[in-house]
């Protein structure tokens, strides 16, 4: 593809003329004047060059001599295109230059690019003009030369006669081209010290700054005078200047380069730029001009939702995990509690189903932990004073860290409160006592403070999911060991732990992490090897009436009834068991192992339906479309959801703010009989 360089101080010459040879195949370069065509020509030959004749800053004809003068450039074509032709001396003049063709504007496109078809294919002699090296003073072209410059000067003034008046008039106009200039060149440096973001011009060869903006002062902490005696290597971070250098005084360097590197400013803080470079000519010396957009938090705040995204995933992992291992619990500690219950107290077999018992109590602590890390866990929220949460749970703290930690408390008596559920709080405390206590085995210092707090627009922009507003705070400090940055980025991961095989499962702090969040709030952790860490934990000021508290059900009791339930699961041996339970109740219990053949079931009774007890997540027909469904038909039927995860829009908020009651799995036999009495006693109350 043959490159054409076009050179012309219209505008809409140079666009249709680029157009024109773009669409016959040719790569087109663009230049407004000669002294712009030499500069872009020296850098790389065109294979022909297409010249105006009257331009600013050089003309053509100029431009035509130093072309036959270089020795690189003479033996590429040039073609005169003029619309300033009045006198044969132009076209004589030109080629007596050495000029290859000469060719009026307009021209029609076909008789155009037959022209410059042609002057390709014969090509230029490569010889400069006999004339072209020898001073123009010595040339017998001189006159002709000068003729037709002044003939497209007197053109230009109108043909008015060049007396005194029009010389000032000419000096005036050139006062106030340079006005004009000056008042451009204000303008831009105006814009130049107005944009934003930092910018730097340095020159490519030393990488000596040579100018700087406003913001650039600003954001770096340098003087201006102390940015021009500097390099720009110098705000690179340590170890990232060598880098630069190939970038920037690479021989292979792009006209724009972008990318993100870090910088350094004068009280020595790393920062992250964005940088975007482009070439240029400064002051006659190559040069480049430097953006840098401090993008510092914009990185940090992705980090955390890349962190964010991960720690999901591997909630959505975890609360698919404890859902299935629930179902298995229920069964486990279910038919161990009925044989157990059917045994003589003296009786043998009873301690080894107590062990199993046991054991299936610690897995379904272990759920319960997986399902608080992914959000997945149903709460009770409750209006609190974490003051009273904090007194409550003391003795118990002194009891679990020991005697040679000493235990301080320092709450805010004019604390606002928070909506969480009560037990949560108590098991994140606990939790992080525990990780505290791990931290200081010589003993040490435990401080646990409350405090109000206003989190700003500025604190909350670097964190996901926060907004600002009134906070209170909770905050556990230890004087322990403390944490490296590699610990502290994976605290909360879940199974992540420094301790030794069998010491701990890791989850004690991804515990916290999952009910901070669940409880819509922000925990945040600063730690130092050698000095202790700090948690700091900020939950949503809340307001309104505190509800009253639910009684807690008697753990043994096994309330009966007559009344018949609906029973949908599809976890066949979870409904075995439940069945089995409701029987011995004395309950008659449809059975059905989806969503789908609880319909037809319902459809086919003839009689009163009272309960609906149902798994929320099912092949077929999930719980909440069957809930809706059969109270539809049955607008008496009460309805009970059975899960082991809730990752459901009916209880995804808490029990408290569901429509319908909730039993977690894994169940005993008389938490559920005690469940479903209690649901079913309330219907007649409402009733009543």
């Amino acid at each position: 593809m043959t490159s054409v360089l076009i050179v012309d101080d219209n505008a809409d010459n140079l666009y249709l003329l680029r157009v024109l040879l773009q669409g016959c195949g040719f790569a087109v370069n663009e230049a407004a004047n000669g002294a712009e065509a030499l500069t872009i020509a020296r850098r790389k030959t065109p294979g022909l060059v297409i010249s105006d004749l009257l331009m600013p800053v050089m003309d053509g004809y100029t431009l035509l001599r130093h072309w036959k003068s270089d020795e690189r450039l003479r033996s590429v074509p040039f073609i005169v295109f003029t619309a300033t032709y009045t006198d044969p001396k132009d076209e004589r003049l030109a080629m007596a230059l050495g000029a290859d063709a000469f060719i009026i504007k307009p021209a029609e496109p076909d008789v155009l690019m037959e022209r410059v078809r042609d002057v390709l294919s014969k090509g230029s002699s490569a010889r400069p003009h006999p004339d072209a090296e020898r001073p123009m003073e010595d040339l017998t072209l001189l006159n002709e030369y000068n003729e037709v410059l002044v003939r497209k000067l007197e053109k230009k003034a109108l043909q008015l006669e060049r007396t005194n008046r029009e010389l000032m008039d000419e000096i005036a106009e050139r006062k106030r081209t340079e006005q004009a200039l000056r008042e451009s060149e204000e303008r831009y440096r105006k814009l130049f010290h107005s944009i934003a973001d930092p910018l730097f011009v340095y020159d490519r060869e030393t990488l000596g700054c040579l100018a700087v903006n406003d913001a650039a002062v600003n954001e770096y902490g340098y003087s201006r005078e102390e940015f021009l005696s500097m390099r720009i290597v110098d705000i690179r971070a340590p170890g990232d200047a060598g880098s630069l250098w190939k970038e920037a005084a690479g021989t292979d360097a792009t006209a724009q380069m972008r990318g993100v590197s870090r910088h350094r400013r004068k009280n020595g803080e790393i920062i992250e730029v964005e940088m975007s470079t482009y070439e240029l000519e400064f002051s006659g010396r190559p040069a480049c001009l430097v953006q840098a957009r401090n993008v510092t938090e914009q990185r940090k705040l992705e980090g955390h939702v890349r962190q964010g995204q991960k720690m999901e995933a591997v909630g959505r992992l975890a609360g698919g995990v404890a859902h299935d291992f629930n179902n298995l619990l229920t069964v486990i500690n279910g038919y161990s509690d009925l044989l157990r219950e059917r045994l003589a107290v003296d009786d043998p077999t009873r301690e080894l189903l107590s062990e199993i018992h046991k054991a299936g109590e610690r897995a379904g602590t272990l759920t319960r932990q997986l399902l608080a890390f992914s959000r997945q866990q149903v709460i009770e929220p409750k209006l609190l004073n974490l003051n009273s949460v904090v007194s409550d749970t003391e003795k118990l703290l002194r009891r679990l860290i020991g005697e040679d930690i000493l235990l301080v408390t320092k709450l805010n008596p004019k604390l606002g409160r928070v909506k969480a559920d009560p037990g949560q709080i108590e098991q994140v405390m606990m939790n992080l006592a525990v990780n505290a206590r791990d931290a200081m085995p010589q003993g040490g210092n435990l401080t646990i403070e409350t405090q109000m707090m206003h989190l700003d627009e500025h604190y909350c922009k670097g964190v996901a999911d926060l907004n600002p507003g009134e906070y209170v705070m909770l905050a556990v400090s230890d004087s322990g060991c403390g944490m490296n940055q590699e610990v502290l980025a994976r605290i909360f991961e879940p199974f992540f732990t420094t301790k030794n095989v069998g010491e701990g499962t890791g989850l004690g702090l991804a515990t916290v992490h999952g009910i901070i969040k669940q409880s819509g709030g922000h925990i945040a952790v600063y730690s130092e090897q050698g000095y202790g860490t700090s948690f700091k934990i900020f939950l949503p000021q809340a307001s309104g009436p505190t509800p009253g508290a639910r009684p807690d059900p008697k753990s043994m009791e096994m309330p009966e009834g007559t009344e018949t339930l609906l029973l949908v699961e599809d976890e066949d041996a979870v409904r075995m068991l439940a069945s089995h339970i409701l029987r011995a109740c004395g309950y008659r219990v449809l059975e059905a192992a989806n969503g789908r053949d609880a319909l037809r079931l319902s459809e086919s009774e003839s009689g009163a339906i009272h309960l609906l007890i149902s798994d929320v997540v099912m092949p077929y027909l999930g719980g909440r479309a069957l809930a809706e469904q059969i109270a539809a038909a049955r607008p008496g039927c009460r309805v009970m959801f059975l899960s082991g995860y809730t990752d459901d829009a009916v209880v995804r908020h808490g029990v408290l703010e569901a429509e319908f009651a909730f039993l977690q799995k894994p169940f005993t036999a008389s938490s559920l009989a005690q469940k479903v009495r209690s649901v079913l006693d309330a219907s007649r109350q409402t009733d009543s």
